[in-house]
């Protein structure tokens, strides 16, 4: 809320560009090893951690170190102006502090502790937070952000290393590591499409609508944080913990398709039903653009949270990152040819639907790809899908005011449909749910 305020639209969309490389590269850097690691059968060894992180430490400190010369040394001796390219190695420098924090995430995965997890994370969600803010008011725009990547990494590093024990003494030797390259490098790629796909996307948003249109992209990403948290989340628990359980695999995958799309129906539904207020309220009206990729995109994020990260997960368990290979290549192609060509006519409307148009791509691609069973799941998302879209309709007809009592009369308005709606369609659905929140909620989840 506060950066919201103190940067503007092009600030975040030349973030968006210098994540989207920094992200890149830390794949690129990490070549799958550590989803290799959480899919082993047997518990690695000393020696293979301490290969791994050896591997990772010298090709990430080469990306980063390549990212830096060509901003600071290439770029002025060719004398190219490298505003934006100093933003992305500033969020390069990020790329070796997660590749040291690496092996011990891949150790706290394969062994199902996501409450370590979930403390490094917030370690370094509090630390990108803590430094952007203290660096926006200082004036550094776009750079606060860029900045606080890194030093995000680095809080999420330390606190990796202190809550997970592993072989923390790097060396240089490939011949353990070489069995896991074939499977690493599959899912590297799978990464490398997505993450390509993110950048070559922003990119487009830029080119056809402006720095200023890929900052309300950006945006509206800030503002679909649960179910991008939500995707993550599913995406890494469903991996490890199906790779565990072979027999029952399919079942729980149909579940877990099921029961995140009904968990993220109501925060998407109400973030979209409510969007302008939402603007009016916290972000301020420089901002208003924003509601346009929220509204048309909301169908994506939530087919992404639901569907997608579950498919994908089971996926890489079963041992075939062919196929989620496939759906990749195809949703992102959809997502470049459909934000090229909608993006100039119709401006923000048309970046979220390009994010709703390939998001259905996707998970048709994907569906295609699994078991009957789970593909049959897709009818559960379907119905949390239209749910949550009536009660979005329902929170845009009240046409409220886009001051405080208006975000209260929508989201209320949003709230008492999707309640209401899922009461009538998915009365069983929504009692099994609480069956496994309640116990979490009498004591907490052990670390």
């Amino acid at each position: 809320m506060v950066l919201a305020r103190i940067l503007t639209p092009a600030d975040y969309g030349l973030f968006a560009i210098a994540l989207a490389v920094q992200l890149v590269g830390q794949r690129a850097a990490e070549l799958g090893l550590p989803a290799a690691v959480v899919r082993m059968d047997e518990a690695p060894s000393a020696r293979l951690q301490s290969a791994i992180w050896g591997f990772l430490l010298v090709s990430s400190v080469m990306l980063a170190a390549l990212l830096l010369l060509a901003a600071f040394a290439l770029a002025p001796a060719l004398g190219l102006d490298g505003h934006t390219l100093d933003a992305i190695a500033v969020a390069g420098c990020a790329i070796p502090f997660y590749a040291a924090r690496a092996m011990p995430m891949a150790l706290m995965e394969r062994e199902l502790r996501f409450g370590r997890v979930a403390i490094v994370e917030t370690a370094d969600t509090l630390a990108f937070n803590g430094f952007a803010l203290a660096a926006a008011l200082a004036g550094l725009g776009a750079f606060s952000l860029s900045g606080a990547v890194a030093v995000g990494g680095i809080a999420g590093m330390a606190t990796a290393w202190s809550l997970q024990r592993f072989a923390r003494r790097p060396s240089l030797e490939l011949e353990p590591v070489r069995p896991l390259i074939g499977f690493g490098a599959q899912v590297s790629v799978l990464q490398g499409i997505f993450l390509f796909r993110e950048l070559g996307f922003v990119s487009l948003v830029a080119a056809f609508g402006g720095v200023g249109a890929a900052g309300f992209y950006a945006m509206a990403k800030r503002l679909f944080s649960f179910p991008i948290a939500l995707s993550s989340a599913v995406a890494r628990v469903s991996f490890p913990a199906l790779a565990r359980e072979p027999r029952l695999r399919h079942e729980r995958a149909a579940k877990a398709a099921a029961y995140t799309a009904i968990a993220a129906g109501l925060p998407l539904a109400l973030v979209a039903g409510a969007i302008q207020p939402l603007i009016g309220v916290v972000l301020g009206d420089e901002w208003k653009p924003t509601a346009d990729v929220v509204l048309y995109g909301s169908l994506g994020m939530m087919l992404i949270a639901s569907a997608v990260a579950t498919l994908i997960g089971l996926s890489l368990a079963e041992g075939r990152p062919r196929w989620p290979m496939v759906a990749a290549v195809a949703e992102t192609t959809v997502a470049f040819a459909t934000v090229a060509a909608l993006t100039g006519p119709l401006g923000e409307i048309g970046v979220g639907l390009a994010l709703s148009v390939s998001a259905v791509v996707a998970v048709t691609a994907l569906a295609i790809g699994t078991d009957p069973g789970v593909r049959r799941s897709m009818l559960a998302v379907a119905k949390a899908t239209a749910i949550a879209a009536v009660a979005v309709v329902a929170g845009q007809a009240v046409g409220a005011g886009e001051d405080i009592a208006g975000l209260l009369l929508s989201l209320g308005t949003v709230g008492v449909v999707w309640f209401a709606l899922e009461l009538v369609f998915s009365r069983s659905d929504m009692t099994r749910i609480l069956g496994i929140i309640r116990p979490l909620l009498r004591r907490a989840a052990p670390i």
